[in-house]
């Protein structure tokens, strides 16, 4: 039965992916080459090129659809367009596609590295490579929705359900949070030993290391995340105003250093709006507390304002759906300050801003600006620590560099879910600190005897 479902799935993934890689099947056998392996890859490749719903790298929508959901946009005064926009962090929670689109990425890679026997020609390198990379992949991005912040000094912290191996019997239930940190950190190693360069397989050393630097930042192992967000940084060295200008445009190709992106193919929804558009945004301006984290100086000359913002306050940025160096160069500075190197992590700050701002004159510890009251909800740092001059500098600069590219709700998850409110049509929606950590879905607590259910959900989930 194992057999003939590989069978199955390598059949549909040859059907479907032809146009990314030229593969047709001549019959219909058990896969045996690297080559015929590769297809169920090239078919999730296929789906990220294209910016589909279950890509392993959400696209444009999905995006806005997250970013709604947080505090950059202003839900009070949204306007009849914006109907298909979040509220609130339980509007994004409670679906449960990205849960199981995710472990169906797993369930391939699991077959890809259960079954193939080459190991040894270039392509079955690759292939390994690529997977080992997407199921690390997968289980970081699980990781960031369904479990808590890591905590060092917590010990019964719960993570994923862990699959390896491809059995359709397998039912476990959740491993502890440090195992589920161990595999992704071991499969992402396997998959630089690998050194997959060809760009075709996408998920390049270059993109590891930036998957490895998030990891390292999100676990809050400092040391690993300088380092490979150095890396990153050496062969993707950050851009200057006009080089982010130009890499920031709509488009469908990799430009600037952009290491990777979902959408480099127009399909039919991405071709109607443009790459990096979603159009229910033109009805939801963003909100007053965001703008006002930039000063009168700034908003004359820094880059980000004037590409990011109407004077109507819609939103104008290109959505960016992947990974560039400018995130790596904020991790660095927020891991040199939780390192207690604050004059390194001012150094990386004042080399972005150096960036991006017109005439910018560089800060130094003696007069870093203060927090303007009322423009973050954000009030503590990963470590619960209140919020000093730099570390507010720090996350301030991420909010303005990463808008519109995934990464909101991921730092107000990091920093303390703040519990926040908005109203809608008369009514109040409170974005619960509980909320932040997704639930599993129902069908599978029901299915399987001892999987626990993440805690807040016993009274909002009809079962």
């Amino acid at each position: 039965m194992k057999r003939l479902f590989i069978t199955y799935l390598l059949f549909l993934s040859l059907s479907s992916c032809k146009e990314f890689l030229d593969i047709k099947p001549h019959e219909e056998t058990i896969p045996q080459s690297a080559e015929e392996f590769s297809a169920l890859l090239h078919t999730h490749l296929n789906e990220l090129d294209y910016g589909e719903e279950s890509a392993i790298i959400p696209n444009s929508s999905q995006i806005a659809t997250n970013e709604s959901a947080c505090d950059n946009l202003e839900v009070a005064l949204t306007q009849t367009g914006g109907s298909l926009l979040k509220n609130y962090i339980a509007d994004i929670a409670t679906t449960e596609r990205t849960y199981y689109s995710y472990y169906e990425i797993i369930r391939d890679c699991n077959i890809i590295l259960g079954e193939m026997k080459d190991s040894e020609s270039d392509i079955a390198k690759n292939v390994l490579g690529t997977t080992y990379a997407m199921r690390g992949i997968c289980y970081y991005e699980l990781m960031r929705l369904y479990c808590e912040v890591y905590d060092p000094l917590q010990k019964s912290q719960l993570g994923l359900q862990l699959v390896t191996t491809f059995d359709m019997e397998d039912r476990p239930i959740r491993s502890s949070l440090e195992e589920t940190m161990t595999l992704i950190e071991e499969d992402l190693k396997k998959a630089l030993f690998y050194n997959v360069q060809e760009p075709i397989w996408r998920f390049t050393t270059d993109v590891v290391k930036g998957y490895l630097a998030r990891f390292y930042f999100w676990t809050r192992q400092w040391d690993n995340a300088i380092y490979y967000a150095e890396e990153v940084i050496k062969s993707h060295p950050l851009v200057d105003r006009e080089g982010y200008k130009a890499m920031m445009e709509n488009g469908y190709s990799l430009k600037g250093n952009m290491l990777i992106k979902s959408e480099l193919i127009s399909s039919s929804s991405s071709e109607q709006e443009g790459a990096g558009t979603y159009e229910p945004l033109n009805y939801r301006p963003v909100s007053k507390r965001f703008l006002d984290t930039f000063s009168n100086t700034e908003k004359a000359n820094d880059i980000r304002y004037e590409m990011n913002f109407s004077k109507k306050r819609i939103a104008t940025k290109f959505i960016f759906s992947g990974m560039r160096s400018a995130e790596m160069l904020l991790i660095r500075a927020e891991s040199y300050y939780h390192k207690g190197s604050e004059d390194l992590a001012l150094a990386d700050i004042n080399t972005l801003r150096g960036n991006r701002i017109l005439n910018y004159e560089p800060l130094t510890l003696s007069s870093l600006p203060e927090p303007i009251p009322g423009t973050d909800y954000i009030t503590q740092d990963v470590t619960g620590v209140p919020l000093t001059k730099l570390m507010a500098l720090i996350l301030t600069e991420r909010r303005k560099e990463l808008f519109l590219e995934n990464d909101r709700f991921y730092e107000l998850k990091r920093n303390g879910c703040p519990e926040f409110w908005v109203a809608v049509n008369g009514q109040k929606y409170t974005s619960r600190k509980f909320m932040y950590n997704f639930p599993i879905p129902i069908r599978d607590t029901k299915l399987i005897p001892g999987l626990q259910q993440n805690e807040g959900y016993e009274d909002y989930i009809i079962n």
